[in-house]
């Protein structure tokens, strides 16, 4: 009996840590960018996770990123923002969610923390909050994006440039099948790689493309 319960623990964990299995979805070429989606145990609408490897360091890539006034050049969908709040390596955004006709657009309260590790990786997640209170006052007709969450991964390469990872997950709330949400997925990431690789070759994000001090770089918590 207990050699049974040993080897149903084993296999709980296993289950448990088990890995999305990713699917290439959607390929860029000539951009060097893919994406990948999978489907989520406790949800009906994928995940994905896009790949792209650009000639900027990562300093580069994050200016960009940081420069959420932009967001909404670059992002796919993404169509108004708002600074609520700044600290120093964390920001409180509203953003305004554009979705094709015939669904009505959406809004959330998103929370970015940016941490720097000691290999010179440099992570941003991204978190819709459900408790903060309504950021913006309108007239539009809006839903409320509560479950949304992404992770940046700038990680610089051997020579020079970075490997730029995005993961992003979500629930689009209302009435959208998962059918279409699955099927239009890969295309926003997609688009925003392509918009970044744009974004980095601006002037006012160059004096960032120096090299890094990796003795300065502190570790995350």
């Amino acid at each position: 009996m207990r050699v049974l319960s040993v080897v149903f623990l084993s296999l709980l964990m296993q289950v448990s840590y088990a890995q999305p299995e990713w699917e290439l979805s959607k390929e860029d070429t000539q951009r060097s960018i893919q994406v990948f989606t999978s489907s989520q145990e406790d949800s009906s609408y994928h995940q994905f996770k896009a790949v792209t490897l650009v000639p900027q360091n990562p300093q580069t890539v994050l200016a960009v990123l940081s420069d959420i006034p932009a967001w909404p050049q670059w992002l796919a969908r993404i169509k108004q923002v708002k600074v609520l709040k700044k600290e120093k390596d964390r920001s409180w955004v509203y953003v305004v969610y554009k979705l094709p006709y015939p669904f009505i657009e959406r809004d959330m309260v998103v929370y970015n923390q940016v941490q720097s590790l000691v290999t010179g990786q440099i992570i941003i997640k991204t978190q819709a909050l459900n408790n903060y209170p309504m950021a913006v006052e309108s007239d539009v007709k809006r839903v409320r994006l509560t479950n949304f969450k992404s992770t940046w991964q700038l990680s610089p390469l051997a020579k020079s440039g970075t490997k730029v990872e995005l993961w992003g997950s979500g629930d689009p709330e209302g009435f959208v099948p998962a059918l279409i949400f699955n099927y239009n997925l890969p295309d926003e990431p997609l688009q925003s790689l392509r918009q970044l690789r744009k974004m980095l070759l601006r002037d006012k994000y160059q004096k960032n493309n120096t090299p890094i001090n990796y003795k300065n770089v502190q570790r995350a918590d």
